[in-house]
Formats: C-alpha cells, structure tokens, sequence
C-alpha cells in the first residue's frame, strides 16, 4: 500500500511555501528573499495533511491471497480483495525545521479505516463476506534534505524514514469461525506493514517540477525566480532567490547586480519577502528593451472640454513657423524614456526618476510623420506598493516635472510655454495609463491558490520587506 513515503511529498512540496518552486544557480546577492517562519510551517503543515488525506482516500489496497493450514480441516486457500480506504484521520501532524537544510516530517496517533471482501474455498466448502478494518497508531516520520539537482530543479531527499502501525481491529462478516478472523488479523497487518517498508528504502527523492521558477508577467516580461541559496535554523526557513525581471524574447545577462539585503526575521509573520530595488530596476530594463515603454498621445484622446487641442494652431502660439507650413494639422506626442527607468528604495519610501522625452510630430493627411522638436523631461516621481492576491501591486505619483528643449526643427521656444501642456498630460492621461498597469500587478512565486494576508511593508535602503501570513482560496 503506497501511502506512506510517496504521499509524504505533498508536504515536502508545500514545506517550501516561502520559497514556491525554484531553480538553483551560482550563488550571488538576490534580488528577492523569502523567510518561512514556524507559523508558516504550521500552516503548510496543515495544507499537506489535507493533500495528503485527498491522496489517501483516492489509493487502492493491494490484493492478497495463500494457504492456510487448520488442525481439523487440513489446507485451504484465502483471498481479500477490493479494499479501499473509506477515512484517515491525522491529529497530531508536525513539520520541524532541523539545522544543515533540513525538515522533519511526522504523523502521530493517526487512523485509517479500510472495507473490503474476503473468501475462503476448502474442497468443495466455500465462505466469503465482507469486513471492516481500522488501523490505530499510526506513525509516519520522516527527515527531509533541501537541496537541487541538475538543471536546477529544487530536490528533497529523505534521509530517514520509519513508519509503524499500533493497533489493528476487525470487524468481518459471513462466518463465524474464530481461526479466519485470527488469521485476517495476522495477515492484513503483515501485508500493510510490508507494503510500507517496500517504499521506505534508506534514500528516496522528488524534484518539485510544479512551482513557479519562471513567473510570466505578461506578453513581454517574465520574471526569473531561480533560487540561489536555502538554509535552515532552528525558526525560519530561508530562501534567496534571484528576482529578475527579463524580456520573454531573449534573456540576456544583465549590465547591473544586486544590492545586498539583509534584515533580522520576524517570527510573528508566517512569512517575510526581501524584495531589492533590482527587481524593480531589471523590470525596467526588460519593459525598455522590449520597446514597450512609450505612449502616443494623440487629440482625440483630450477631453472635449481642454484648454488646448493638439495641432498646429495651438502650437503655433509658441511656434508660428509649424502652424505655417502645416495649416490646420493634427499634432501627436510620443513620450517615451531615454534610458531604463531607475527605482531607489531608502527608508523614507520609494523614488523614481524617470528619464523621459517627448518628441512632437505633423500628421499629414497621409499619415506620413513631421517631426518638430524633442524636449527632454525631467521627472521626479514616487511609488506606492501593496498586494493583491498573489500579486505585487503599485501606484505612482507624480512629485515634481520640469522640460528641457533638446531639438527643434523649427526654431527654439521657451519651453515654459509648453509647461502647461505637459502638467496637463502626464496627471490626465498619461499617469492613469501607467498605474493601470501597476493596479495588474506583478505576479508574487506563491504556490498556485495561495494568497498573501494582512500584509505589512517596511523600507530600508536597496530594499523593503513584506511581512504576511497567507490563506488558501
């Protein structure tokens, strides 16, 4: 009966909730970090033994038959048969954090029942029934090594298994003789004993091939959630794990590394997320070069009732040569960033400053682009986060915006003039576009129905952390 080791890995999986599924790379600084208090293995605790309980209610009792020799009725022959598991109960399971990456696993004091049918045949004397079996005192420990295998798939190798069942009682039904209830007795708790032992073994492994080692963003981004160092003590259970938001079309090596973090646990959370600027930082390398970090804004996109409409007539008030040459011609804006945005986390919060530009153009009737000048804009900006299910959510906001004329193929301006304009844009149309995609988030390496609960955020510099404990939906 294979319900022991084999279903044992549905703990083993869930042990790791603050690490959730992770590849293993060359050991640098991370860009994310996940501690697993006590608290935490309590609740992955009680997740396996409801996975563990599914398991067991769902495997199938092996068969098993022989020859049975009786003073006054010489040999015959037994059979029981069609056994399922109809309850298994667990009172006492426990996950304690052992030192040198390791956990232990044990049940204690749990119950299986079992139904099944039995038959007998003696020449031509036949008998057959059904029964009803509960094993009592049922222990299952085992110790589990963290550790990975090749290509870096996180591995758990158990090196210590033992398992024993206390107490077996029978109920049987179709006959009343005393020596096949003896007998069933002897031989059901022999069977199920050695089934258990055939899947102990001094050695056996899984490689968890279910968790989130690559976390898709959207069409363009993924993030790289490779674990790259785990330990032990006797409280928490770390994971740093790499954190590094790349372009889905090719994921090259990076031109920046990883602050270092380091903060002191919280054993009140069930779980804590050191989280660097670098994952925030490569999230905008990627977005880059990827080229989706733009926006075109054209005149339909204006409300009906703004001060100003986008064409050369209003630039012509600062511009007269544009309005000109290109009479009565729609004007678009497209605003983009010069070089990868850059996020600072210090302890008073989170800062970015953008580095954008926009660059205005002539739509000719054939939809041909003019262009007209390029002003640099100077942006000061800061950013809010919190959680959503089992995503990473944000806002920003805009601190301060000042122009600078770069270009222009029409003469210079005072940029001043065209102030208005843009403190109009960036809070009316382009702001709202940017934080509805920080509102979807980006996606946390929780395994799947798990949700961040009650989350608390602190800042330090290069990082923050994020103190939760988590539900399943």
């Amino acid at each position: 009966m294979a319900w022991a080791p084999d279903n044992v890995r549905k703990w083993s999986t869930l042990t790791l909730l603050a690490l959730m599924g992770t590849t293993l790379t060359a050991a640098i600084n991370p860009g994310f970090s996940a501690i697993i208090s006590q608290k935490g293995l309590d609740f992955a605790c009680q997740e396996g033994v409801t996975e563990l309980q599914k398991e067991l209610e769902t495997i199938k009792v092996p068969n098993f038959s022989g020859i049975f020799k009786t003073k006054h009725l010489g040999k015959g022959s037994y059979e029981f048969y069609s056994m399922t598991v109809e309850g298994f109960h667990i009172p006492n399971p426990r996950i304690r954090l052992l030192l040198t990456d390791k956990v232990q696993l044990s049940i204690k004091d749990a119950s299986i029942k079992i139904r099944g049918r039995w038959k007998s045949k003696k020449n031509f004397l036949k008998a057959r029934g059904k029964f009803d079996l509960s094993l009592q005192g049922v222990f299952i420990s085992a110790d589990l090594q963290l550790g990975r295998s090749p290509p870096g798939r996180l591995r758990v190798e158990c090196s210590a298994c033992s398992s024993h069942i206390d107490r077996v009682h029978i109920q049987i039904s179709g006959s009343m003789l005393g020596w096949l209830i003896r007998l069933f007795h002897k031989k059901i708790e022999t069977s199920l004993r050695n089934s258990i032992n055939e899947k102990e073994g001094p050695l056996w492994s899984m490689e968890q091939g279910d968790g989130k080692v690559v976390a898709r963003v959207d069409e363009m981004a993924a993030i790289d959630y490779s674990l790259l160092t785990l330990r032990t003590t006797v409280e928490f259970l770390e994971g740093q794990l790499k954190g590094e938001f790349f372009w889905r079309s090719h994921h090259d090596p990076l031109p920046t590394t990883p602050p270092a973090m380091s903060f002191s646990p919280n054993k009140s959370y069930m779980v804590q997320l050191g989280i660097s600027d670098y994952f925030f930082n490569t999230a905008g390398l990627a977005y880059q070069e990827s080229g989706t970090l733009q926006m075109t804004l054209r005149d339909w996109m204006l409300p009906k009732d703004s001060k100003f409409r986008l064409n050369t007539e209003f630039l012509g008030t600062f511009l007269p040569k544009v309005a000109l040459k290109f009479p009565s011609t729609e004007v678009q804006l497209l605003i983009s960033v010069s070089s990868p945005p850059r996020l600072s986390i210090q302890p008073s919060g989170l800062l970015l400053n953008p580095a954008l530009e926009t660059q205005a153009f002539a739509v000719l009737p054939n939809s041909s682009l003019i262009p007209l000048f390029l002003v640099h804009m100077n942006t000061t900006a800061s950013l809010e986060v919190d959680t959503e299910a089992d995503r990473l959510v944000g806002a920003m906001k805009l601190e301060k915006l000042t122009l600078e004329l770069k270009q222009s193929d029409f003469g210079s301006f005072k940029v001043e003039l065209l102030q208005a304009v843009v403190n109009y844009l960036m809070p009316t149309i382009v702001l709202p576009k940017i934080n509805e995609r920080l509102r979807k988030g980006f996606p946390l390496p929780l395994p799947a129905g798990v949700r961040l609960n009650n989350p608390v955020f602190q800042t330090y510099q290069n990082f923050l952390v994020l103190g939760a404990d988590v539900h399943r939906t």
